[in-house]
């Protein structure tokens, strides 16, 4: 695929959209169904789109992984992930969640030093340390109102998400050079949608409106169109311009919560956000220019 740098970025930010789009499915359906079954039908969405793309291509080969054990504990990860951030979505707003969330590259930079060996600054643990404190000023909004151990809840639910997602992302690291990206795909897909099929029986309630059962139909659909337009993206593109634009989703996730839900963060949740992209996006340029200048070597 031809270098584009312009298309690489609309599909991140169509990405963003679209991951939005899913959790302002998954925050709408949790109001009336277990968290469970909307998990469940996420990952089957998202496996019935990998399998009609990437199984005719590659049948069976899908199935053979160089490192089975970390591919399936990497997939249940983001499933763990996937849980606590859509139950999460039951108790905050959707910009409060995505703004905590962000803490994301924080936490990857910390994992990396045991796991990758990675070498860390003062000015980035100062970094981690500003972005943390913005992390607490967005849940410090909710902390005085009659439902204050509901948002604690909520909030220390998205943030044990970042942290799973966080060691995803550094196991997707370690796995990259030994499975093809199809073979990854699919076990991302496949672990989920299996493992949630084993307890969806048990907690499984019937939508009570058609556009429950739309909403459980499209919402996998959604993560699996928003998946594929990010690996889009990197292939138009490279990392260093596309990953800034992933910090779009809280643009989406601010008008989103106002449109379905009425829902706009205060003051502080914003001056919050603010902190923690910033702290993100420098830890993103620092990332940027040590990689510059071991090209330049």
């Amino acid at each position: 695929m031809e270098t584009n740098p312009l298309r690489g970025i609309f599909c991140m930010m169509g990405a963003m959209l679209l991951i939005s789009v899913q959790e302002a499915l998954a925050k709408y359906l949790g109001e009336f169904l277990p968290v469970a079954q909307v998990v469940w039908a996420r990952y089957l969405g998202h496996l019935v789109l990998m399998a009609a793309f990437l199984w005719p291509k590659h049948g069976v080969k899908l199935l053979k992984s160089e490192q089975l054990f970390t591919q399936v504990g990497r997939s249940l990860i983001l499933l763990i992930d996937t849980v606590l951030f859509f139950f999460g979505l039951t108790m905050l707003g959707l910009a409060e969640a995505t703004a905590i969330f962000f803490t994301v590259p924080l936490l990857v930079l910390l994992i990396s030093i045991p796991l990758l060996g990675e070498r860390v600054n003062v000015a980035s643990i100062v970094a981690i340390a500003v972005g943390f404190l913005g992390t607490l000023i967005i849940v410090r909004p909710g902390m005085n109102d009659l439902n204050s151990a509901e948002t604690g809840i909520g909030a220390l639910c998205i943030f044990g998400s970042a942290c799973c997602a966080a060691i995803y992302n550094v196991t997707t690291r370690k796995l990259s050079g030994n499975d093809p990206l199809s073979v990854t795909l699919f076990y991302t897909a496949m672990v989920g949608a299996i493992t949630t099929s084993l307890f969806v029986p048990f907690v499984w309630q019937i939508p009570p409106s058609f556009l429950a059962w739309a909403a459980l139909l499209c919402i996998g659909l959604f993560g699996g169109m928003a998946h594929s337009l990010i690996i889009i993206s990197h292939q138009y593109a490279p990392a260093t311009t596309v990953a800034p634009f992933m910090y779009s989703q809280i643009f989406w996730a601010l008008g989103l919560g106002w449109l379905l839900f009425s829902d706009l963060p205060d003051l502080p949740a914003y001056l919050g956000g603010v902190i923690v992209i910033g702290s993100g996006l420098y830890l993103f340029c620092r990332d940027y220019s040590r990689a510059r200048a071991v090209y330049k070597q």
